[in-house]
């Protein structure tokens, strides 16, 4: 059963539970769901053989209910899409200096987020945002 408690305004807490992929032991704890475009990303540590993995967790945005969506992963989500972030800029940096030399000016916008999308139960459709640093 999903139960989410409202705090105040900027703090969401669910009663989130998951079985270990390793030893199948169930564990339960309280976890912080902002709404989205906001996110919370955990690691956790199983409470019986110790392994670890994360969690990306987002309240729905929509007022009327009280739904979460979570992903369940072993990468941390938010250092990916920082790591490839820096890479592209590193890619079109290289290319921006290459068009320099033969006069060509070229200017490139980078995002500031990146979205992944879901889909709740309920029916609304959003984004969790994860912010893209500034890069240049």
């Amino acid at each position: 059963m999903l139960v989410r408690k409202k705090m105040d305004e900027n703090y969401i807490m669910v009663d989130f539970s998951y079985y270990c992929y390793r030893c199948g032991h169930l564990n339960e704890l309280p976890l912080d769901a902002p709404d989205a475009p906001a996110y919370n990303h955990v690691d956790l540590t199983c409470g019986k053989c110790g392994d670890g993995t994360r969690v990306l967790l987002a309240s729905c945005p929509n007022p009327d209910c009280k739904q979460y969506v979570y992903w369940i992963n072993d990468i941390s989500i938010p250092e990916i899409v920082t790591g490839f972030a820096k890479y592209m800029v590193h890619n079109m940096q290289t290319m921006i200096d290459k068009a320099a030399l033969q006069g060509a000016e070229i200017s490139i916008d980078t995002p500031h987020n990146y979205p992944i999308n879901a889909s709740c139960p309920c029916g609304t459709d959003f984004s969790v945002d994860i912010t893209i640093p500034d890069l240049d």
